[in-house]
C-alpha cells in the first residue's frame, strides 16, 4: 500500500466535538477558551482546528455570541501561525436548512474569510454538485483552501448505489467546480476498514496527480469500526485525518489521536496537556447527550445509518410517542403485542420504517438536513399514520382524517426542493423518486407544492439579503452602539439572514441574542461595576474578546502593556468595527448638548473675557478629543479611521472619559468652564498627562487636576486588566 509523510491532523473538539456531545447550554464560546485549545493543539502537532460553521453558528447566536467576533479574535491572535482555521458550510443551505440566495451565500463566505477562516469545507446532503457551486470571488480568494466533502453512505440492500467509482467521479466533479481539497465525510459510521482499503486508494489515484489532498472525517458512533477505518486510512497514505480530544472524544463524536494512530503523536507531554485542557473547560465528566443512549440501541441505530447527532432526538421522540406507536402496532398485529418494557422493539419499528422512508425518497444520504428530515418523517409515520404498518402510501403518510403527516420538509425533499441525487455516470443520470410517489406527495402536502421543474440552486435571486439588511439597519437605528458592539452591520445582516429556526413569529432572535450579549457585557466595566462614560462596556467588551485570545497565544505579554496597545494592532477589520461603535456612542449627543450650552455663553454681551476664553478652550477640547470624521464623505471617514487606528487603548478611553467629565460638570451641573479649561486639549496631549510630574517641574492647579484625573483612571484600568489577565490564563 502507498505510504507518505505524516498526515495532517485537524482537531474537531471545538466545533463537531461540542455539537456531537453537548446540549447547547454547555457549549464553550469565549475566544480565549478557543485560543487555549488551539494553542495546545499547535504544540501537540495538530495542523488545524475546526472552529466555525455547522450547527455552532446558530447555537452561538442563541447564547448571545457573534460567531464572527469569536473567529476574528482567535484568528487575529494566531496571525502568522501556520495553522488552519476550518469551518463547515452546507453549500446552498449555508448554515441553515433551506436554499439561500446566491448573493447572500457570497456575502457570508466573504465575511468568514475576512474574519480569518483559512479552510472552508462545503458539503451537500445529496452530494449534488449544483448545490455546491462557488462564486468566482470565493474561488479566487487568496490563502483559503476550498474543500469539497463527499458524504459517504452505504445501503446494504443496494450495494451498487454508492460505489467507489461513484465517489471517485464525484470527487472529480468537485475539482472541476473549483475545490482544491477533498474530504470523505462519514457522518453515520458506515465506513469500515475493508471499504477504506478500496475507497481511499481509488480516490488518491484520482487526486494525487492533481495535487489535491484527501482527508477523512469519520464519526466514532461505532467506536470499533471507526477506529479500524481511521487506522486503515493512515496506512493507505491519506493526507489528513480528524480527531476529537479529551473529554469530548469517542461516542458520537470522533476518536482521539492516541486511539487511532498513537505513532503520530510527536510530543506526548504537549498532547497530555491538551487532554487536561479539555477537562478544565468542560469538566472531568461533562454531561454528554450521546452517553445517555444505551450502547445496544446506539449500535442498532448506527447500523441503520442514523448519525450520532440525530440519535438523541430520535430516542426522545420515540419515547414520547411510544404509547401511541404500541397502540397502532397492536391494532395491526393483535396477536403479537409489544411488551411494555421493550423499547428496543420500538427502535426496530423505527429502523424498518426509516428504511421504507429512505426507499420512497430514492435512498438519500443521511446527513444534515436529510437525516433530520427522514428520521422525523419515519417517527411521524409510526405515531400519526392511519396504519403505519400497511403497504400503501396513504396508510403511512396520511392520518386517520386523511391529512398529511409532518414533516413538511419531507414533501419538499420528495418534490425536488433540496436538489437531485445524481449518479455521476456517463449518461448524467439522476436517481429520481418513483412517479407514483411524486404524484401522491403533490396531492398530499400541507404547502400544496408541486414537483419543482427548476433546480433549487438555479432559482432567481430572492430578497434574503435585502430583508436581512433592513432588519439589521432597524436594530442599529434602535440600539445604536449597543447593537454595533455585538456585530458590525454586515455581520448583523448575515445573522438575520441565517437566524436560528423555530422561534415564534413575533420574536426577533437576533435582538434576543443581543440582550444576552449586553448582560454579559456588564462584566466589561472596570472592576465589573464602574464606567467612565455612558456605554463604556459596549466599547470595551469586543476589545476584551480580542485581548483575551491574544494573551493566551502570547504568554510574554503583560497586563501593564494593554493600555499602550494601538488599536491597529487589533487588526484593520476590527479597528473599523470599533470605529463604528465609537461614532455611535451616546456620549456624542451629550457633546452636542454641551456645545449648544456654550454657544449661549458666546452669544451673551455680558460674559467676561476670561470666561469667553475658557468657553473657547472647552470648545476646542471637545473638538480635539473627538476622533470622528468632520463630514459624512467617504474620504473624511477613511482619514478619520486611519487616525483612530493609531490611538492606544488608553488614548481611546481617556479621551472619552474627559469628554464625559466636561459634559457632566459643565452641561449637567453648570460648573464654571474656567475650572476645566486653561487651554484646549487634544488626544495627542493625553500621554503628557498620564505620566507623573517630574521632580521640580511646576504646573498649574488645572494641569494637576487633569493629571490626577487621568493617572487615576490609568491605574484603575491597569489594575483591572491585571486581574482579567490572571483569570484569562488560568
Amino acid at each position: 500500500m502507498q505510504t507518505q509523510d505524516r498526515p495532517k491532523i485537524t482537531n474537531l473538539t471545538l466545533r463537531d466535538g461540542q455539537q456531537s456531545t453537548l446540549d447547547s447550554a454547555d457549549w464553550v464560546f469565549h475566544p480565549r477558551d478557543f485560543a487555549k485549545i488551539i494553542t495546545d493543539s499547535i504544540q501537540a502537532g495538530f495542523s488545524g482546528a475546526e472552529i466555525a460553521g455547522g450547527q455552532s453558528f446558530q447555537i452561538a447566536i442563541s447564547l448571545g455570541y457573534n460567531p464572527f467576533m469569536i473567529l476574528g479574535a482567535v484568528s487575529h491572535a494566531l496571525k502568522g501561525q501556520d495553522f488552519d482555521l476550518q469551518m463547515l458550510f452546507r453549500g446552498a443551505n449555508a448554515l441553515g436548512f433551506r436554499h439561500y440566495d446566491k448573493d447572500l451565500l457570497e456575502v457570508t463566505l466573504k465575511e468568514f474569510i475576512r474574519s480569518g477562516i483559512t479552510k472552508i469545507r462545503c458539503f451537500d446532503a445529496l452530494n449534488d454538485i449544483e448545490n455546491l457551486e462557488l462564486p468566482d470571488s470565493i474561488k479566487h480568494a487568496e490563502g483559503v483552501t476550498l474543500e469539497g466533502a463527499i458524504c459517504f453512505t452505504h445501503y446494504s440492500d443496494a450495494p451498487d448505489r454508492y460505489t467507489d467509482e461513484y465517489y471517485c467521479k464525484y470527487a472529480q466533479v468537485l475539482i472541476e467546480a473549483g475545490y482544491s481539497a477533498i474530504a470523505i465525510k462519514d457522518m453515520s459510521g458506515q465506513l469500515t476498514d475493508k471499504r477504506v482499503q478500496t475507497l481511499v486508494p481509488a480516490l488518491l489515484k484520482v487526486l494525487r496527480p492533481a495535487g489535491i489532498p484527501l482527508t477523512l472525517h469519520c464519526h466514532s458512533t461505532n467506536e470499533t469500526t471507526s477506529k479500524a477505518a481511521l487506522a486503515m486510512a493512515v496506512e493507505c497514505g491519506i493526507d489528513g485525518i480528524e480527531t476529537c480530544e479529551g473529554v469530548l472524544s469517542g461516542g458520537s463524536s470522533h476518536q482521539k489521536l492516541e486511539i487511532v494512530a498513537p505513532s503520530l503523536i510527536t510530543d506526548q507531554e504537549a498532547y497530555d496537556k491538551l487532554q487536561k485542557r479539555t477537562q478544565s473547560l468542560w469538566g472531568h465528566a461533562p454531561e454528554r447527550r450521546d452517553h445517555q443512549i444505551a450502547s445496544e440501541l446506539k449500535e442498532r441505530l448506527c447500523k441503520a445509518g442514523v448519525p450520532g447527532g440525530a440519535m438523541p432526538f430520535v430516542i426522545r421522540d420515540l419515547e414520547q410517542q411510544q404509547a401511541t406507536i404500541r397502540a397502532k402496532h397492536h391494532a395491526s398485529h393483535p396477536n403479537a403485542p409489544l411488551q411494555s418494557n421493550d423499547f428496543a422493539a420500538i427502535i426496530d419499528l423505527f429502523i424498518y420504517e426509516l428504511k421504507r422512508v429512505c426507499q420512497d425518497a430514492a435512498m438519500p444520504l443521511l446527513v444534515t438536513p436529510t437525516a433530520d428530515i427522514c428520521c422525523k418523517q419515519a417517527i411521524a409515520n409510526l405515531a400519526l399514520g392511519a396504519n403505519p404498518h400497511g403497504d400503501t402510501l396513504a396508510e403511512r403518510y396520511l392520518n386517520n382524517s386523511g391529512q398529511p403527516n409532518p414533516d413538511n420538509r419531507f414533501a419538499k425533499l420528495i418534490l425536488g426542493y433540496y436538489g437531485e441525487l445524481k449518479a455521476y455516470d456517463q449518461e448524467s443520470s439522476v436517481h429520481t423518486v418513483a412517479p407514483e410517489i411524486i404524484r401522491f406527495f403533490e396531492n398530499n402536502n400541507a404547502m400544496q407544492l408541486k414537483q419543482t421543474k427548476l433546480h433549487p440552486s438555479k432559482s432567481a435571486g430572492g430578497s434574503d439579503l435585502r430583508e436581512a439588511q433592513k432588519a439589521a439597519w432597524q436594530l442599529i437605528q434602535k440600539l445604536g452602539s449597543r447593537a454595533l458592539s455585538f456585530a458590525s452591520f454586515d455581520q448583523l445582516t448575515i445573522l438575520y439572514a441565517l437566524k436560528p429556526a423555530g422561534m415564534k413569529y413575533q420574536e426577533d432572535p437576533i435582538s434576543q441574542s443581543l440582550e444576552k450579549y449586553l448582560k454579559r457585557a456588564e462584566a466589561a466595566r472596570i472592576d465589573g461595576r464602574g464606567r467612565t462614560f455612558p456605554e463604556y462596556e459596549t466599547l470595551m467588551q469586543p476589545i476584551l474578546a480580542y485581548l483575551g485570545a491574544i494573551f493566551i497565544v502570547d504568554d510574554q505579554l503583560k497586563a501593564r502593556d494593554i493600555p499602550q496597545i494601538k488599536l491597529e494592532k487589533l487588526g484593520e477589520h476590527f479597528s473599523k468595527h470599533l470605529f463604528d461603535i465609537y461614532i455611535d456612542l451616546p456620549i456624542w449627543s451629550r457633546v452636542t448638548e454641551l456645545q449648544n450650552h456654550l454657544s449661549k455663553l458666546l452669544s451673551s454681551a455680558h460674559v467676561s473675557a476670561d470666561l469667553l476664553t475658557a468657553v473657547e478652550n472647552v470648545s476646542d477640547s471637545l473638538k480635539g478629543l473627538d476622533a470622528r470624521p468632520v463630514l459624512g464623505k467617504k474620504e473624511q471617514f477613511e482619514s478619520a479611521l486611519e487616525k483612530f487606528s493609531q490611538l492606544t487603548i488608553a488614548d481611546l478611553f481617556n479621551s472619552l472619559a474627559l469628554v464625559n467629565s466636561f459634559s457632566n460638570h459643565i452641561a449637567k451641573y453648570a460648573t464654571n468652564p474656567e475650572t476645566f479649561s486653561e487651554r484646549g486639549l487634544s488626544i495627542q496631549d493625553l500621554a503628557e498627562f498620564t505620566t507623573l510630574q517630574k521632580e521640580g517641574e511646576e504646573s498649574s492647579p488645572w494641569e494637576n487636576r487633569i493629571r490626577q484625573n487621568l493617572i487615576g483612571k490609568n491605574l484603575r484600568l491597569e489594575a483591572d486588566f491585571q486581574e482579567r489577565v490572571a483569570k484569562w490564563r488560568m
